[in-house]
């Protein structure tokens, strides 16, 4: 079975290195770092606008550009995140946690490259267990169904354990917060609306991209106002600049470990259909701050590792999210909808033909999202020195026009001018949150994976019910269970620790 897929591999990658071919992907990843670097456009909204002016070109020519389009957009999303706290992609929330705030110490180049290498890494993790799971591929998706769900979410929760520093209580709320807002909308057992008061608006939920662009940008921009601060970085020299290319570099090699469980984790979370890559960096984001242990402190005033584990996770996610796509026409999110789109257009068919008879097309689709990956990575490096000097411009300058992008941004998502005033309430809410030492990121958290974790509870609970499944009997929920409650028992146990620690060192004093 090997034998078949390394000959097809090697067959796509010479269809895709071949001239003129290699300019498809080329001119595809160009056009979705432009496009993801302007507010409220994506990969996604590209290829719904490519798919009519493809209908007569070849097969190959299409999987091609579509490959970088679904690649390209997803590295460019951290660098608005990272200068701006502007998240290019929902996705790209978790970046700008640290990213920002290593940006606002004047280390902006030291972040950009970070993200750079983690994105093309990661992107590489994410192919190479692609390849390695298309024999296998039935059985894994088999082994995801809501009880697996549930428990992903309920880990994903419990990392604000970890993530509530200074005060476990207000974390705990603000997270009860964010459950209770991801509940606003209807109902999908039910189809009831709930806490709408009547506002037609409400009806389709909170758009993340309008709470993201709010709690984290507007925020910033109203602090920054009110402090006074003259530059994003304090700085108004770039020569000032303290950060470097080579270190942020440097940082993903000195964390491999996290970053190679955090590309995993990418990987894994992408082949589980609907999870959605927002899910992903989250979820690596606290197993960083989780896998740092007592070391966590720095987290979310500007950590490099809070940089990494995200720009991992999201990149790598791209191949795992192949999986369900290619192997049952199940779209893992949003971009892989727009490829299942083209491919249904163009007479390819997922399934068992494409994977056999058709599987030089996968490894063309493949190597394309790599290509991309990895250009985007590398120009944004080449980048870094002209995409720094950003941060060192006065704040009557920059300002304006944040301002104007992150309406922009808010209103694109979903085109509803309401997005634009939810994203400035937010900002209030998330300066007074901030003002007032509440954690943000718990709530993030928690309106991110809460409707995930409400639809597949009320299903689980039914097929238990029913007597349809055996919750305990399943292996990779009990694997889940054990993580959840070793991210629970984690900080009572460096609380212990520490504090054994300070007592033992006063008894030497004493003596």
């Amino acid at each position: 079975m090997l034998d078949p897929i390394f000959q097809a591999a090697w067959e796509g990658f010479l269809l895709v290195f071949s001239w003129p071919n290699i300019l498809y992907p080329i001119a595809g990843t160009l056009l979705a770092m432009y496009f993801a670097l302007l507010p409220g456009l994506n990969g996604t909204t590209l290829m719904a606008l490519a798919i009519p002016l493809t209908f007569t070109w070849e097969p190959l020519q299409v999987i091609l550009i579509f490959g970088a389009f679904v690649g390209g957009a997803t590295f460019t999303g951290s660098v608005t995140a990272i200068l701006f706290n502007i998240p290019g992609l929902a996705s790209n929330a978790a970046t700008l946690l640290d990213g920002h705030p290593l940006a606002q110490k004047g280390e902006a180049k030291t972040a950009i490259a970070c993200s750079a290498t983690a994105s093309a890494l990661g992107s590489t993790v994410g192919v190479v267990v692609l390849i390695l799971l298309l024999p296998l591929l039935r059985e894994v998706i088999l082994f995801f169904g809501p009880p697996e769900f549930l428990m992903l979410t309920i880990w994903g929760l419990t990392t604000i354990a970890i993530l509530s520093r200074g005060s476990m209580l207000k974390g705990l709320i603000a997270a009860g917060i964010g459950l209770m807002l991801s509940m606003i909308g209807m109902d999908l057992r039910t189809a009831e609306l709930r806490f709408t008061f009547g506002w037609d608006y409400l009806q389709d939920g909170l758009s993340l991209v309008a709470v993201f662009i709010g709690i984290f940008a507007l925020t910033e921009i109203l602090g920054m106002v009110l402090s006074g601060r003259e530059t994003i970085s304090g700085k108004t020299d770039s020569s000032a600049l303290t950060g470097n290319v080579w270190q942020g570099i440097a940082s993903v090699f000195q964390n491999f470990g996290l970053f190679i469980r955090s590309a995993v984790l990418g990987t894994v979370i992408g082949i589980i259909p609907g999870i959605g890559a927002t899910v992903s960096s989250f979820i690596a984001y606290g197993h960083a701050a989780q896998s740092a242990g007592k070391n966590n402190g720095n987290f979310g005033k500007g950590d490099i590792r809070g940089v990494i584990a995200p720009e991992a996770a999201n990149d790598a996610k791209d191949g795992g999210a192949l999986v369900p796509t290619l192997a049952f026409g199940i779209p893992g999110g949003s971009g892989t909808t727009m490829l299942l789109i083209v491919l249904t257009v163009h007479g390819l068919s997922p399934g068992k033909e494409l994977l056999t008879s058709q599987l030089s097309l996968v490894f063309v689709l493949i190597w394309s999202l790599f290509l991309s990956n990895w250009l985007t990575s590398l120009l944004g490096i080449s980048m870094i020195n002209p995409l720094s000097r950003l941060t060192t411009i006065r704040m009557q300058v920059i300002i304006p026009p944040i301002i104007l992008l992150a309406s922009i941004g808010a209103f694109m998502h979903r085109g509803k001018i309401e997005d634009v005033c939810i994203a400035f309430l937010f900002a209030g809410i998330g300066y007074l949150m901030k003002k007032n030492r509440w954690p943000r990121i718990p709530m993030v958290i928690a309106l991110v994976l809460g409707p995930l974790f409400e639809n597949n509870y009320h299903i689980t609970a039914r097929l238990q019910d029913l007597g349809r499944i055996d919750f305990f009997a399943r292996p990779v929920v009990i694997v889940l269970i054990l993580l959840a409650g070793f991210s629970l028992l984690l900080p009572a146990f460096q609380h212990f620790r520490s504090t054994k620690k300070v007592s033992k060192e006063d008894s030497f004093e004493v003596n």
